[in-house]
């Protein structure tokens, strides 16, 4: 049977308890790189020691300074020039710049006065002008709903928060007119997010939320299951911006919301749901449900040595989370909508051209098999990996494709498939069945 021959129906195995994956109908949106290939960066970072394998990655948007560190270090200008070697090492994708808001009494744990004022923030500007940065947002401030908790001032109200919002986006705008502001840049969506909307929602040209569903302690049942919030919270800020009760300063204006921050665990200090093989499946999953829903600029925590966290750890060795984003680099063009009709089996699909990208996640801890039944489309390759293949230090291992393609056990897998001439889809609609071994098939009256 020739690989060009057009295809109804591709059964890559034929079995009992197969994953069938057919098309959804959704409507094809373009894919933005900073959507689903964006991380946040630190100058703690060693970039320059993992040069290729970051740029395997192919960083569609970088966030800087990372992290809580942001309310804890100053802007400086040998701050900035680190973070041009670094960006520019990366490929110099557009930037997200956090300002700095939070400071505690008597200045930082050095002793050093915080630059955290209206002027700071506009200084930052200058700084990133005249260093030739990329910005796409300035983002106010890191997890303002924790500076009441967390850093123990409870003077940090929804309300003193969007004062600093509109005291620095004016003194930032007064450099560039033309800069955009992101925030409230909260830890999880919540109360402080409904009441920063409500407060300052006209202030965001983004509005951004970071999402840490677990500190790690439950199963990987439930890790995987908390995948539901990425979509419900997109959907929940959705409804909170279009009604003028709970956003009365900011409606009628256009929604684009970002993930500045994002994994299953916020525990830096736990392996468990982070550098293992759940952590790394459910962000490579998030970041996919959040390009989808129209999330615009969604930044993974994080790149490269940040505990459990970073994608590449300490000594710059890769982790599953590692693995699944190298494949994510793939995914660019548009989305052509695809279902699994088996909810442990996650599927999304790219297309650029007459080349189709399919991404299957399988968060078993069992092999399952898949079936396709994408109209049009003949497979060309397929590759798969796991935590197994990252801690052998082996690259995705190809599948064969005339015969059984079956899932390992929590595992990525991309499937490659070319679109058939259009002449033999009109000429020769026929099924085409793949056991274990390759058979002829006849064809059928249309």
């Amino acid at each position: 049977m020739r690989k060009t021959a057009a295809v109804v129906t591709l059964a890559l195995l034929g079995s009992a308890g197969a994953a069938t994956i057919t098309p959804s109908g959704t409507a094809p949106k373009p894919i933005l790189p900073a959507s689903v290939s964006a991380f946040n960066v630190g100058n703690w970072m060693p970039v320059i020691e993992a040069v290729d394998p970051l740029g395997a990655l192919q960083p569609g948007a970088l966030r800087w300074p990372g992290g809580n560190i942001g309310d804890e270090q100053n802007r400086t200008p040998q701050a900035m020039q680190t973070l041009k070697t670094n960006w520019t090492l990366l490929g110099q994708p557009p930037l997200m710049l956090q300002t700095r808001v939070f400071s505690r009494a008597g200045g930082d744990r050095d002793g050093t006065a915080a630059r955290n004022t209206p002027e700071d923030a506009a200084e930052l500007v200058r700084m990133a002008r005249e260093l030739g940065l990329n910005v796409a947002y300035y983002e106010i401030g890191n997890e303002p709903d924790l500076y009441a908790t967390n850093r123990s001032d409870p003077s940090w109200t929804p309300e003193k928060y969007c004062g600093a919002v509109r005291a620095q986006k004016a003194a930032i705008l007064n450099v560039d007119p033309q800069a955009r502001i992101a925030g409230p840049a909260v830890s999880n969506p919540g109360p402080f997010l409904d009441a920063a909307i409500r407060e300052c929602g006209d202030a965001f040209d983004l509005v951004t939320w970071h999402l840490y569903p677990s500190n790690g302690d439950g199963s990987d049942a439930q890790a995987f299951d908390s995948i539901r919030r990425v979509t419900d919270t997109v959907k929940r800020v959705e409804t909170l911006w279009s009604d003028p009760a709970t956003n009365p300063k900011g409606h009628g204006r256009p929604l684009a919301q970002g993930v500045t921050e994002y994994a299953q665990s916020y525990r830096s200090d736990r392996s468990t749901h982070l550098s293992d093989a759940v952590g790394g499946l459910w962000a490579a999953e998030a970041a996919l449900r959040l390009s989808e829903s129209g999330a615009v600029f969604n930044t993974y925590f994080s790149l490269m040595a940040t505990g459990n966290h970073g994608l590449l750890d300490d000594a710059g060795f890769p982790r599953m989370s590692y693995a699944a984003f190298r494949e994510l680099a793939h995914y660019r063009g548009q989305t052509l909508g695809v279902t699994s009709d088996d909810p442990e089996v996650w599927v999304h699909a790219a297309q650029q051209g007459s080349r189709l990208t399919l991404f299957a996640i399988n968060t078993r801890a069992t092999p399952q098999p898949l079936t396709l039944d994408l109209p049009g489309f003949a497979v060309i390759g397929a590759k798969t990996v796991t935590d197994a293949d990252v801690m052998a230090d082996q690259p995705p291992r190809a599948l064969r494709i005339g015969g059984p393609l079956m899932l390992p056990p929590l595992s990525l897998t991309r499937v490659v498939l070319k679109a058939a001439p259009k002449a033999s889809v009109a000429s020769r609609p026929f099924s085409v069945h793949f056991a274990n071994k390759p058979t002829p098939t006849s064809p059928r009256k249309p």
